[in-house]
């Protein structure tokens, strides 16, 4: 009967240096980013509706927390808990605007691919760790060299596998989140 390690390790043509292991799993890495890209183009400001929750930044790092009003010519009109009166923002001094709202399917795959492949990184690496550990997929007895391209192997599949499930995901189940909208200029 033959060993239990030997059925499962992969045939010699199949096996690569850690160099090139390492070099696959860095292009894995670089090729997925601009999925995971999160600060992309900002929202339409269009999709702003009357009691939209939003953070505003001001030139001197103030930061409002309001309830949006309107838009006037040149800024916008917010409701400040505490203020009798809309609190007039002008567009001069407005550094940021997010809103919270319901994200798009694609805000929301860039969404969920960042913390899917964040996820997938670490349990990657750690599948990689445990299957080497315990002879599945090489000697256990091999130079710590082995383990390192094992561990990075397997978190370069588990970035894409979670860059492509969490993307997925969140974007057949949008949710709301903090949308940075778009700042006009005038």
């Amino acid at each position: 009967m033959p060993n239990s390690a030997s059925v499962l390790s992969l045939p010699t043509r199949w096996r690569r240096s850690w160099l090139e292991r390492l070099a696959g799993a860095l292009l894995v890495a670089v090729l997925a980013w601009p999925t995971a890209e999160v600060a992309a183009q900002g929202a339409d400001r269009n999709r702003m509706a009357v009691g939209d929750s939003v953070r505003v930044r001001l030139s001197g790092r103030m930061t409002v927390s309001a309830v949006f009003s309107q838009w006037r010519a040149g800024g916008i009109l917010l409701d400040v808990a505490g203020f009798v009166d809309p609190y007039q923002v002008d567009l001069e001094n407005l550094e940021r605007l997010d809103v919270y709202m319901a994200r798009t399917p694609s805000e929301s795959f860039r969404h969920g691919a960042l913390l899917g492949g964040t996820a997938g990184i670490f349990i990657g690496a750690v599948t990689g760790l445990l299957l080497h550990a315990g002879g599945v997929i090489d000697d256990p007895t091999a130079p710590p060299a082995e383990i390192v391209t094992d561990a990075i192997t397997f978190a370069g599949i588990g970035l894409v596998s979670g860059v492509l499930v969490g993307g997925f995901y969140a974007s057949s189940h949008p949710g709301s989140g903090w949308i940075r909208v778009q700042v006009p200029t005038s």
